[in-house]
């Protein structure tokens, strides 16, 4: 003996048309939204099929959101374009969503000119340190040849670096438990 249960006529979960948001602070939410969802499911993905993950999506305003499953974004893109760039017969193992090249090229230029800057700023960093006679950052070297109003004025720094490194810690855990909240 079959029992059927009739359903009420609720609204439920209604499909929706696939478009572009016109109004900024639903696309905002929206956004917001879908991110943290498709974030979850790339974590759910990696630990469920023990692979790496990388998403990187940039927002309607511009700011670039990425996560990773069990290996970091930065490893896996690596991974990623030493695979594509290096040998024809690589390009296979990771196929293009959108079927087309032209932006990975651009990516790759993009990657190549942050890597180059990097190699400047640790060339700069290096000179500075040979100026200074290979001794390291100021608070790297020791005190001895400081005289009483060089180590006042250290202090002096020293206390308003922990105050404002305090402020910062504090200002950070109140957002932190504004939002677990």
């Amino acid at each position: 003996m079959e029992a059927t249960v009739k359903r009420k006529g609720g609204s439920g979960r209604k499909k929706i048309e696939i478009k572009k948001i016109e109004n900024k602070c639903y696309l905002q939410a929206t956004f917001s939204k879908r991110r943290t969802s498709l974030f979850r499911k790339a974590a759910e993905l990696s630990a469920t099929c023990g692979v790496d993950v990388a998403v990187i999506v940039q927002s309607p305003g511009g700011n670039v959101f990425a996560a990773g499953g069990r290996s970091s974004v930065t490893t896996i893109v690596d991974r990623y374009l030493a695979a594509t760039s290096s040998t024809p017969n690589n390009a296979d193992q990771f196929p293009q969503a959108d079927g087309g090249g032209q932006e990975r090229d651009q990516d790759e230029e993009q990657y190549a000119q942050i890597l180059k800057e990097i190699e400047a700023e640790k060339i700069k960093e290096k000179s500075l340190m040979e100026s200074q006679g290979g001794e390291g950052f100021w608070w790297e070297r020791g005190f001895d040849d400081l005289d009483v109003n060089e180590l006042e004025e250290h202090i002096a720094a020293m206390e308003t670096l922990r105050k404002n490194v305090s402020a910062k810690a504090e200002e950070k855990a109140k957002a932190n438990n504004i939002a677990a909240s």
